[in-house]
């Protein structure tokens, strides 16, 4: 792919779209062209993004490494607490007097896995824990902040930080119509307009059979979690737009993604950056 003097690009699609062998493939394509290439995938420990990051206070943060401690210490045999602790460490980011912790990508012990990232994931932003407006702040100065410290001769690959993240939250927790959501999402891009933002878009053919697709491949296999239509579906029935459009299930899932695709391509063609489309 040709992206020219983009410094950014920015890789979305619905769920099962294939974002992350999309950008895994980019990041591939660009290395071999010799472009030094920086990809962050959802959930991880991200200089942009909000989505699976705890916001923690300081005070906060002290007291969840001590009760990790307290638990690891509790584990039959545990191993060094420094490796955890160097394992929360990696995951953690310190900005404007908070910590942001990738919680979901802490290596805890097996054991007590679900019980710490349990803990912190009612600290994070999204799904309607604080005002709109401070979920916008937040994501804002996060964004300048990377676009004024991004290394210069680095190309940046975001999976889903852009559209996908803004547009469940704006649509599906607040609500929010066609002109606020792009009014949102030109801000976003303002703040990184020095790096020439691109946006690489897979749209599916088929959303319905795209939502099977990626069903059938995320299965937990563990009775301690359910698998991805499941939780996803719970998601959609439980944000203010499930309940207003009366949303269940895969069923819901499906007419949810379908109204987001539309919103996806309202935005894309008002943003006024380059677009590559590409059929799934």
């Amino acid at each position: 792919m040709n992206i020219g003097d983009s410094r950014l690009i920015l890789v979305e699609g619905i769920p099962g779209a294939g974002k992350t062998t999309m950008a895994g493939r980019l990041k591939e394509e660009l290395t071999a062209q010799g472009r030094r290439v920086i990809a962050y995938t959802e959930g991880e420990s991200h200089p942009a993004d909000m989505a699976w990051q705890a916001y923690l206070t300081p005070q906060e943060y002290a007291a969840y490494r001590d009760h990790c401690r307290e638990l690891w210490e509790s584990l039959p045999q545990p191993g060094p607490w420094e490796a955890v602790e160097q394992a929360l460490e990696a995951q953690t980011r310190r900005e404007d007097g908070h910590i942001l912790l990738a919680y979901t990508r802490v290596a805890y012990p097996d054991d007590a896995y679900w019980a710490l990232t349990g803990e912190v994931a009612c600290k994070e932003i999204c799904d309607r824990r604080r005002p709109l407006e401070e979920f916008k702040a937040i994501h804002l100065r996060r964004w300048a902040r990377f676009a004024r410290e991004a290394e210069p001769d680095a190309v940046y690959i975001f999976e889903c930080a852009f559209l996908q993240n803004h547009i469940f939250e704006l649509m599906g927790q607040y609500e929010k119509s066609d002109e606020e959501i792009l009014a949102h999402l030109k801000e976003l891009l303002d703040t990184v307009r020095n790096l020439n933002p691109r946006v690489v878009y897979l749209r599916p053919k088929n959303i319905a059979a795209a939502i099977d697709h990626v069903t059938a491949e995320r299965v937990s296999g563990s009775v301690d979690r359910p698998d991805w239509i499941d939780e996803i579906g719970e998601w959609v029935e439980n944000t203010p737009y499930g309940h207003s459009h009366n949303l269940h299930g895969r069923e819901g899932v499906v007419a949810f993604c379908t109204e987001r695709v539309r919103v996806d391509e309202m935005a894309l063609a008002a943003l006024g950056v380059p677009v590559d489309v590409i059929e799934r």
